[in-house]
């Protein structure tokens, strides 16, 4: 979150503040999920019923007020081991791109769908080669991380699709991918400059580099690791720091990610038990994306969860495994049905999330593909949930709940977003 971003007492409120963002999900309030100013005295009483703290945007707000700092990090006094970090992990100052949808969906699709097909075939290759021995082809994931931020910045939603749409050969590399896909997402919304968000991709791309040292049987293991075995996995990321270390032009930002993506914002993670801000902003980053992929994916010891699972789980653990302020970020940028979901409507009828609305995530548009009796409609629709907010009956519509694909036999996999 900018430096911009400042916590406020609910009992602080003052009519003019521009509220960004809350002590609990936007989806168990009523207030819209994208921030808004407060404008009357009855905003600043309906605030205090639902929450203790906000945070307020300075710059959108249309006064001045005394800000209460947030704090880095809560519940002790833990401090993070001095000269782990290498300064020039951290990412410049900037100030926050505000991008534009300069594409629409279905042209960014057609775009992507060949992009996609590339890159997973070109990480796959490179990755498939340092298990074998071989040098990390370092460039070819460079041009593959360009060619993602390039998509991502024209149309965010175009890449969602296709990583939600289509089949994995692999857990571990399809998972890199997405995750890298939702990194940047997430950076975009923060407003990071083309050449950080690259340096993001690259990094979550590459975060699961140094799994191709650990043996595949282990990588698979259906059932729980044992203590030895969950400490072989864990010193992938050493290995992964080894491998780039070792190559060319692979700048100390993109290894900070591979090196600190599992350290947790309470100190809890690995392998250096690094603790709030002292983990630098990308891997912070890394690490959301990361455990949000890795929750909304089949794994060989899990059941994928639906996406609103996942920023309830997500929601649960600010501020302790990972910070609040871009638990908060990451739920308004990709939102609770992001692009590709499957969801029911309170019509019983079933459809895709095709686009995002970013001024109401939770009112995106919907391409019907069954009726409510569930019999897949010949024509599929577009619904616009900001447009259209009645049914045929004059109730409320809305999205009724999060389905897990295959949910009547209906897979988005099998969906064309061209049909919109």
């Amino acid at each position: 979150m900018s430096s911009k971003q400042e916590k406020v007492s609910t009992m602080d409120l003052a009519i003019g503040m521009y509220v960004s963002a809350l002590d609990r999900p936007w989806v168990e309030t009523p207030f819209p999920i994208q921030g808004f100013h407060v404008s009357t005295q009855q905003d600043i009483e309906q605030l205090r019923r639902f929450c203790k703290f906000v945070y307020v945007d300075r710059r959108l707000s249309r006064v001045q007020a005394s800000f209460e700092p947030a704090p880095v990090v809560t519940g002790g006094a833990k401090r993070s081991p001095a000269g782990v970090v290498n300064p020039a992990a951290r990412i410049r100052k900037f100030d926050p791109v505000a991008y534009q949808v300069s594409q629409p969906l279905q042209k960014e699709v057609a775009v992507a769908a060949t992009l996609h097909q590339e890159i997973a075939r070109a990480v796959v290759q490179v990755l498939n080669d340092v298990r074998s021995g071989k040098e990390l082809n370092f460039l070819v994931v460079k041009k593959a991380a360009g060619l993602m931020v390039n998509s991502v910045v024209r149309n965010p939603d175009a890449f969602v699709w296709l990583s939600r749409v289509r089949d994995a050969d692999s857990y571990s590399y399809a998972h890199s991918l997405r995750s890298s896909i939702w990194a940047l997402v997430f950076g975009r919304h923060l407003g990071l400059p083309k050449d950080i968000l690259e340096e993001l991709a690259l990094g979550v791309l590459l975060s699961e580099v140094g799994k191709t040292k650990i043996p595949r049987t282990l990588l698979m293991k259906p059932g729980k690791l044992t203590e030895d075995e969950m400490a072989q996995v864990r010193k992938h990321v050493e290995y992964g720091v080894e491998i780039l270390r070792q190559c060319r032009g692979v700048s100390e930002t993109v290894i900070s990610v591979v090196q600190f993506h599992h350290e947790r914002f309470d100190g809890g993670g690995y392998p250096y038990k690094l603790v709030g801000t002292d983990i630098p902003l990308l891997a912070r980053m890394a690490g959301i994306v990361d455990t949000y992929d890795a929750i909304t994916s089949p794994r060989p010891y899990a059941e994928a969860r639906t996406s609103s699972e996942a920023v309830s789980m997500l929601y649960e653990a600010r501020d302790k495994l990972f910070q609040g302020q871009l638990i908060e970020q990451f739920i308004q940028a990709v939102g609770v049905y992001p692009t590709g979901t499957l969801v029911q409507l309170s019509t019983r009828e079933v459809g895709v999330v095709v686009s995002q609305n970013t001024a109401r995530r939770l009112r995106p548009q919907v391409m019907v593909v069954a009726d409510h009796e569930q019999n897949l409609l010949s024509q599929p629709e577009v619904v616009d949930l900001m447009q259209v907010t009645m049914d045929s009956a004059g109730q409320p519509l809305s999205i009724a709940r999060c389905l897990k694909p295959g949910e009547y036999g209906i897979d988005p996999k099998l969906l064309k977003v061209s049909q919109a």
